[in-house]
């Protein structure tokens, strides 16, 4: 066979093979169901960290009108453009957002933070929500807090807790990454330029 034709075989070879690698990639993280992660993971494909029974009797009590509104489980202040602030904290189990100054053009925004009994999927979840849920011009330093949780241990550890974040109201998920452990506050924190919906998993891979 002429030295031609064995150079445009090769180069066939090599071109189907690169095709072939790009369609199945083993690096792509993929979930249950072939889903790839930059897909999200569907709700019902993770295991739901609870909140602890007296979490959810006052966020119970408090959608039946029993407690004040918003007794706790919820928080929202007025934040002047220049000045920044921080939302959250007891009335809303550690869950915290400090605002920078300047984040928002508006002169005032009101910012809160919600706690979510999330029940969707067959089974119920620990979540929070920071509103409005938009892009900011500066970022906000949010805090989420397990000490609430309904597990055995509160040692980060051995917990296995997975934090996720969800941008289309809790159908799909992703993992938050790059986030800072204080295991004596029972907390995570980290930055982040918008606001969204947060809720805590249980790794069972580990």
């Amino acid at each position: 066979m002429k030295q031609g034709n064995w150079l445009r075989i090769t180069v066939l070879i090599l071109a189907v093979s690169v095709l072939h690698f790009c369609s199945v990639n083993p690096l792509a993280p993929e979930v249950d169901g072939g889903m790839s992660l930059e897909n999200g993971i569907p709700l019902d494909q993770i295991t739901w960290a609870k909140w602890n029974p007296e979490v959810i009797a006052e966020l119970e009590a408090e959608l039946d009108g029993a407690l004040p509104r918003r007794a706790r489980g919820f928080e929202s202040k007025k934040i002047r453009n220049h000045e920044g602030g921080t939302v959250g904290g007891r009335k809303t189990f550690g869950n915290v957002v400090e605002v920078p100054e300047y984040a928002f053009d508006e002169n005032k925004l009101d910012i809160s933070v919600r706690v979510l009994n999330m029940d969707r999927g067959g089974q119920s979840g620990a979540g929070v929500e920071f509103l409005p849920s938009r892009n900011y011009d500066a970022d906000m330093n949010i805090t989420l807090s397990w000490d609430f949780l309904d597990v055995e241990d509160d040692d980060w550890e051995t917990l296995n807790l997975q934090p996720y974040y969800s941008e289309d109201l809790g159908s799909t998920w992703f993992p938050v990454e790059g986030f800072t452990v204080d295991p004596d506050a029972k907390t995570i924190y980290f930055n982040i330029d918008h606001f969204t919906r947060y809720g805590w998993g249980l790794d069972e891979d580990d």
